[in-house]
């Protein structure tokens, strides 16, 4: 892959190690509200993280399911424990291994760097914060703001622009089988899947130019393609 020039990131799932993070956080969540404690800390965790869907839940959904199993149908209580989330759920981010030195890597092999996410603004900018992302990538969207979500190849084609590079030049690694690898194809990107246990869906024809169970495995690989 000689013209390769850039390599893109989604965030959650990908970069940020979500299931870690919503570990610690609800854990110490637990701690700051007696109601959860209605839940042992391994089930709360559990049950947390399947109603997240992988932060295809909203929040505020999450938590009235949560209250529901417990029988508790407080609409103020659900609206705290949001609010908690969106406040401090970035105090416990967690990156997944080998993310400083993927970053190295790339760096010395100057390949531009870029993250395009999905997500409330504040919410994913503390994220790319506490991880430090905002120093080691060379531009991040975030969905909100640029007033587009993934799949639309709008927002891939627009990193590559920002980058100053052309959308065919780029690779693109992402968790999610539609909004990250179909989304990247249709702008003429390679694609890395960051499978993460998920399936890649029957529907999907097309599958990922090449796949990785971590991320000290994307440099690697890259390297194969040049």
């Amino acid at each position: 892959m000689t013209n390769l020039k850039a390599v893109m990131f989604d965030l959650d799932e990908t970069l940020l190690n979500r299931p870690a993070s919503l570990k610690h956080f609800v854990s110490d969540q637990r701690t700051r509200f007696p109601v959860l404690q209605q839940l042992e800390q391994s089930e709360l965790q559990t049950r947390f993280i399947d109603l997240d869907r992988r932060g295809t839940v909203s929040k505020d959904r999450v938590y009235e399911q949560l209250l529901e199993a417990i029988s508790i149908e407080d609409a103020e209580m659900r609206d705290v424990l949001w609010r908690d989330y969106e406040t401090n759920f970035w105090r416990f981010a967690v990156a997944f291994p080998g993310l400083k030195s993927l970053f190295s890597d790339l760096h010395k092999a100057r390949l531009k760097t870029a993250i395009i996410t999905n997500g409330q603004t504040h919410i994913q900018l503390r994220s790319i914060l506490a991880l430090n992302l905002d120093r080691l990538v060379d531009t991040y969207l975030i969905s909100e703001v640029e007033g587009l979500r993934k799949p639309d190849p709008e927002i891939f084609h627009r990193a590559a622009r920002r980058l100053n590079v052309a959308s065919a030049d780029c690779v693109f690694v992402g968790d999610n089988p539609v909004a990250d690898i179909l989304g990247a194809r249709t702008c003429g990107m390679r694609t890395i899947w960051f499978a993460n246990s998920a399936d890649w869906p029957e529907t999907a024809t097309e599958g990922p130019d090449g796949t990785i169970s971590h991320l000290g495995d994307i440099a690697p690989l890259i390297a194969q393609w040049g």
